[in-house]
């Protein structure tokens, strides 16, 4: 055959036999080897779906680069899972270990290298035995050869010549989860490069990071699928394909974990300074203003300077090793997605992942990469505040992977081209990013709208045609309680937020003599950008400015929309619903489960994700930890036991309802609106002219999923509450059934503090009567009027009046054109006590 290695000869195997799985490894070698490879897990998912391949085809494993450490692993791996052990191998050159490797590790495993390492692969995959094949040698001294024998046109040759399939398995192991650096060292001359060390780097390597050993198995290749693809092409033709995907599928598993290859800081700087597009824009701004180019570059290259991460692996290291230390110390522990970051892994090997968390605490900012090193993905560059570049977080951070960037840079053209570079160069080189959809914390629990500047950055990024596609995940964060609930409390009745400095850090040591529950991170579906533009028909390269703000816009919401749908449904928040939506002074335990499992499974069928089991168990767990932190009084009466809110906890109680509240607020408007007809009949014209009054109250407190009609959400939210039970068709209207009343109206009332917020708005427009007020100034005094009406018993919730809720209100005052401003000022139409006071009535109407 011209295609073969010498000396091969290609035999086809009569009939197929039955893979050989265990070694007879003796006491000693057990011992040995389970001290030397015990720390590195096999990924477990991998596992079933082998041990299904192995019974159908004969495997073949496919590495980078040859190791004898590596084939040890994976055979004593394998002979503990029940899969094949790998009989022959290519490129393994050491003929020293050759009677240790026979004798100690497992009898005949490896085969003796008579006939040529090619020969003894094909022999063994002939015999439905497998084997291990190796792309490439380690480039070393004094030897920089690494090329190998090539068995594939052999094994190509051969399954054309046999029923049985032939599959190659591609395998990573990576004993460092550390990208390369760009451009190699001495070490890497003598030793081999990271991602291809030669026995020396290897074993010391290993022996000093088994702990930290990563394990992937990446998609398999059928040869039979192959040939048939390639029916009459020559073997070596076909071999040549099938190795160059080999090589790139498995650098691009070995990229997802260790990130692209290191530069330096001042590297980045200077790539990102030769960006034509921006030199253009710098050219452009030095011609206007009358500056040379030169310095125009000085005050980027400063900006730059300002912004860039100064990413260390070995600070990362470090920072995870401390902050392991302090989250085990704070937190009973972290509760991820499995499947969830498996989607993740999978979008960031078709292009860059950039990860887009809701924002609810500063610990959000090293959660996420301690979490994405755990789950083989490379930590991500984080944009973050520059409010947090002060030292030492600030130095700390940009080693960790951080770029800073200012709050707002509206009118500064040189900073605004630079960040958008910077962007472009961190797409480019393949970065994993991470930034905050919401631009800064939640301090309510529910999701903010998003913002759109650093979208809009990443979007331009990749319409440069940097690359192919780019993949957004939402990530849903929670917390069962925040480190931040006291300051929060304070800034949500209208206190100042602290700033952040070395000593607030000090401060905040006190964290640690407490606990804080458990984090439950969940990511959302990976959203990618090149099928977005595809769904809307809009193409990369023709695309309008007016298109790109409304496709930013989209792809901003679905983020957000994608962040809600991964939220858990906690039983804390199911609780927190239930306690703040009654007049009582107390509820008792019985009334507090019924309702918490009413609301859980209308938040199940309204979409949410979670068990379908029962709930009270957990509610009651929630309910006596609310107790031990003090946000609940319980009381024994009458042989009962009831649970009260202490007022000064209702604002901390309220940020747990909040985090659940997305998922019920379709069922609640519509209650609102049915409520508001005093339990008559309503024709179905004006309970949807109702509904939508009341979501026009609440528009700017929820992010609602887009693309979809009031009148379509009506129709599907009316079928929930007719399957519930708390509604029945009165012809052509709908009335509340007897039954469902107690139900319906927990409903309704989880929206009161957002109606009674804007109750407060409405009675703060008389302020401006008598003429404008900066915006502060009427926020002061409109609380002021709120807390007045309070105390009077007009409105009834205290979360009412939080600073960010009114502040939604009046931006509803705004869309309904009542105020415009800075300076906060009515409008001509509304500048009289009769149109305020028809608004008060008309959002009274869902209040009582």
């Amino acid at each position: 055959m011209a295609d073969s290695a010498p000396g091969t000869q290609v035999v086809s195997a009569p009939r197929a036999m039955t893979p050989r799985r265990s070694g007879r490894y003796g006491p000693f070698a057990r011992w040995l080897l389970r001290k030397l490879f015990g720390p590195v897990p096999f990924p477990a998912d991998a596992v079933a779906p082998l041990q299904k391949l192995a019974q159908e085809a004969t495997l073949v494993y496919v590495l980078r680069s040859s190791s004898l450490l590596h084939l040890l692993f994976f055979n004593w791996r394998f002979s503990s899972l029940g899969l094949p052990l790998a009989r022959a191998a290519t490129g393994l050159g050491y003929r020293i270990f050759a009677p240790f490797a026979r004798w100690y590790l497992g009898g005949t495993q490896v085969r003796a290298n008579e006939g040529g390492e090619i020969a003894n692969v094909s022999e063994a995959v002939r015999r439905g035995e497998a084997a291990m094949v190796f792309l490439r040698a380690p480039r070393t001294l004094p030897s920089a050869v690494t090329t190998l024998p090539d068995p594939f046109p052999t094994l190509i040759e051969l399954q054309r010549n046999q029923s049985r399939p032939i599959a190659l398995v591609p395998l990573t192991f990576l004993w460092r989860k550390r990208p390369k650096k760009l451009g190699g060292s001495w070490r890497d001359a003598l030793f081999g490069e990271p991602e291809a060390p030669g026995a020396i780097r290897t074993f010391l390597g290993y022996l000093l990071n088994r702990r930290n050993g990563y394990v992937t198995v990446g998609e398999t290749v059928s040869l039979a699928d192959v040939n048939a693809m390639n029916a009459g092409a020559e073997p070596a033709r076909v071999a040549r394909r099938v190795r160059g995907w080999l090589h790139q599928h498995l650098a691009r598993e070995t990229r997802v974990v260790t990130g692209p290859p290191l530069k330096t800081a001042d590297r980045v700087i200077d790539e990102t300074l030769r960006d034509l597009l921006l030199r253009r824009a710098l050219a452009e701004i030095a011609r206007e203003r009358g500056r040379s180019d030169e310095s125009v570059e000085r005050e980027a290259r400063k900006d730059l300077r300002e912004i860039a991460a100064r990413y260390k692996p070995l600070v990362v290291d470090i920072l995870k090793r401390l902050l392991d230390f302090v989250f085990h110390r704070i937190y009973d522990g972290v509760d991820v997605d499995e499947e969830g970051m498996k989607r993740l892994v999978e979008a960031s090997k078709k292009g860059p992942l950039i990860l887009c968390p809701c924002h609810k605490s500063h610990i959000d900012y090293m959660i996420l990469s301690m979490i994405c090193d755990d789950y083989g993905l490379q930590p991500p560059h984080v944009a973050a505040g520059d409010n947090l570049n002060f030292w030492p977080v600030g130095r700390l951070l940009r080693a960790g992977g951080a770029f800073f960037i200012r709050r707002s840079f509206r009118g500064d053209r040189i900073y605004s081209a630079t960040m958008g570079a910077y962007v472009k160069r961190l797409l480019q080189d393949g970065f994993t990013q991470e930034f905050f959809i919401e631009g800064g914390r939640s301090r309510t629990g529910k999701l903010l709208p998003p913002k759109f500047g650093m979208l809009t950055l990443e979007v331009d990024a990749w319409l440069t045609g940097v690359k192919s596609d780019a993949w957004f995940a939402p990530i849903s964060l929670s917390y069962e309680r925040i480190v931040e609930a006291r300051s929060y409390q304070h800034e949500l009745l209208g206190g100042e937020k602290q700033k952040e400095d070395a000593k607030a850090l000090l401060s905040a040591t006190k964290v640690l003599r407490r606990r804080y529950g458990r984090i439950t991170i969940r990511p959302g579906e990976p959203i990618s950008l090149a099928q977005l533009f595809r769904e809307r028909g809009v193409d990369p390269k023709t695309v309008t400015a007016d298109e790109k703000k409304k496709l930013v816009q989209q792809l901003g919401l679905r983020i957000a929309a994608g962040i809600n749908a991964a939220a858990p449904l906690a039983p804390t928040g199911l609780a927190a619903a239930v306690l703040l939506s009654h007049d009582r002074r107390a509820l008792s335990e019985t009334e507090i489960l019924d309702r918490a499992e009413f609301l859980h499974t209308a938040a199940l069928d309204a979409g949410a994700h979670g068990s379908s089991d029962s709930i009270r168990d957990v509610v009651r767990n929630a309910v006596e930890s609310l107790c031990a932190d003090g946000t609940l009084v319980p009381h024994e009466a009458g042989g009962e036991r009831f649970y009260a809110v202490p007022e000064e906890r209702r604002i901390a109680l309220d940020y747990h309802k909040n985090g659940i509240l997305h998922f019920l607020v379709a069922p609640a408007i519509l209650s609102a609106a049915l409520r508001s007809f005093r339990g008559q009949a309503a024709p179905h014209a004006d309970l949807l002219r109702r509904a939508r009054e009341a979501s026009r109250l609440v528009k700017y407190e929820f992010i609602f999923p887009p693309g979809k009609s009031l009148e379509s959400t009506v129709d599907e939210t009316f079928a929930l509450l007719l399957r519930w039970g708390l509604v029945e068709r009165a012809g052509d209207a709908v009335q509340p059934a007897a039954r469902g009343l107690r139900m319906l109206s927990l409903l309704a009332e989880l929206l009161r503090p957002f109606g009674e917020a804007a109750w407060v708005a409405a009675d703060g427009l008389k302020l401006l009567l008598g003429g404008p007020l900066p915006g502060r100034e009427w926020m002061r005094q409109t609380l002021d009027r709120g807390r007045a009406a309070y105390l009077a018993g007009r409105i009834l919730r205290l979360e009412a009046l939080t600073k960010p809720t009114l502040e939604n209100a009046l931006q509803m005052l705004r869309d309904r054109g009542a105020v415009v401003g800075a300076k906060i000022q009515l409008t001509p139409d509304w500048a009289s006590k009769e149109k305020i006071a028809a608004l008060a009535d008309e959002v009274d109407l869902f209040l009582r």
